[in-house]
């Protein structure tokens, strides 16, 4: 190895980890927003949804877009407590994307809009079909209703959140001092562009593309999306801005919320369980495709086995955790597969969202992970045959 590429691996392995800080920090500090948000307006009431199995479709694929586990898992309980049907549940399943939804809000906005969108449409359609076809032949289990799923998002749903800034101020906590320090330094990193792209690399126009693909002539078309990534509506630097004013509301919140909401929902619940599995993930994701890059021209394996790599996502998507998805973001990224193969991917998989239905009812999880499968699927044989 010489030393051009000794110091050319180091460079690609920092962009790594500066990429994995970056989305991180994103993914944190949406989360602490959300969080809050969800708690502070005391939760929904859906007990009137019980007759309204077409409401339930709606509402389900509106859950769905709420980023993160929230959504998901309200309509998992929601289902659990025999308030939404079948229907509604496939409807809320097809429209979360979990946890990447983040990743893809930081990294590429514009497309993260349209995967929002195409699936909330697809959920509708399959919550309507799935109502009409098929959810009088499922058995719905009917619950205890004393069931708690995934407190940490829906219990203390009434409590007060809030405190005087100057309280806190006047009482800092370890748990306070150590969040605010660390908002503090994303906000700094964000504001000077230090976790920013580097734009040249020897002529190559981004280091998001972390690997280079070798295509001939008639895909050229497939990488036209890359320029849209750093279009003049969603470029990196404006973007950033817009989180640097996200990242000061989450500080402005750390401040004024009271200690048990900061310690059981901010500590315990985000910072604890999610911060270092959102990092890993993001690392060894970006990590896996950057060294497969040196041994491996996968960009054009994928290219010439498309319906192959189609299924490889389909199958990832019935993985019930939020992670290994993070990949097929990244792939789409870099040019290396179709937008048709991310959707099915965003279709099928829901995060974590279905863990707790996987603990209670083991047919329920594989009858709704089947309907996605099918729904992801029908989704992505038609981008393969009509090369989108």
């Amino acid at each position: 190895m010489t030393d051009v590429d000794f110091h050319s691996h180091i460079a690609g392995i920092s962009e790594i980890f500066r990429d994995s800080v970056y989305i991180t920090g994103l993914v944190i500090i949406m989360m602490l927003v959300i969080e809050y948000v969800n708690v502070a307006t005391k939760g929904q009431r859906f007990t009137n949804l019980r007759k309204s199995p077409v409401k339930q479709v709606f509402i389900g694929a509106a859950l769905g877009l709420v980023p993160g586990c929230m959504g998901g898992f309200a309509a998992v309980s929601l289902f659990s407590h025999n308030i939404f049907g079948f229907a509604g549940l496939i409807s809320a399943m097809i429209s979360d994307t979990g946890d990447e939804t983040f990743i893809m809000f930081a990294k590429m906005p514009g497309y993260a809009l349209l995967v929002k969108f195409l699936t909330f449409t697809v959920a509708i359609f399959a919550g309507l079909a799935v109502n009409a076809f098929v959810s009088k032949r499922i058995e719905h289990k009917h619950f205890d209703h004393s069931l708690e799923i995934h407190s940490e998002c829906n219990s203390h749903a009434a409590e007060n959140t809030s405190e005087s800034i100057g309280h806190n101020l006047k009482y800092l906590s370890f748990h306070r001092i150590a969040i605010l320090s660390g908002i503090l330094l994303f906000m700094l990193a964000l504001g000077f562009g230090l976790l920013e792209h580097e734009h040249e690399h020897d002529g190559k126009s981004d280091s998001i593309e972390l690997v280079e693909h070798e295509h001939d002539s008639d895909c050229e078309h497939e990488h036209e999306h890359e320029h849209d990534i750093h279009g003049n509506i969603f470029n990196e630097r404006w973007i950033n801005i817009l989180f640097l004013f996200v990242a000061m509301s989450a500080f402005v919140m750390v401040l004024s919320v009271n200690e048990h909401f900061l310690k059981e929902h901010i500590f315990k619940h985000i910072i604890r369980r999610h911060i270092f599995r959102v990092f890993l993930w993001t690392f060894a994701s970006l990590l896996i495709i950057y060294v497969l890059g040196l041994f491996v021209h996968y960009g054009e394996w994928i290219h010439e086995n498309r319906l192959v790599m189609l299924f490889i996502a389909l199958i990832t998507g019935l993985i019930p955790q939020s992670g290994p998805h993070i990949v097929f973001i990244y792939l789409f990224m870099g040019g290396n597969i179709p937008f048709s193969i991310l959707i099915a991917n965003s279709i099928v998989q829901n995060g974590h969202s279905g863990l707790p239905l996987l603990a209670e009812t083991k047919k329920g999880f594989v009858k709704m992970k089947s309907v996605v499968f099918i729904a992801g699927l029908i989704i992505g044989l038609t981008g393969y045959f009509f090369r989108w």
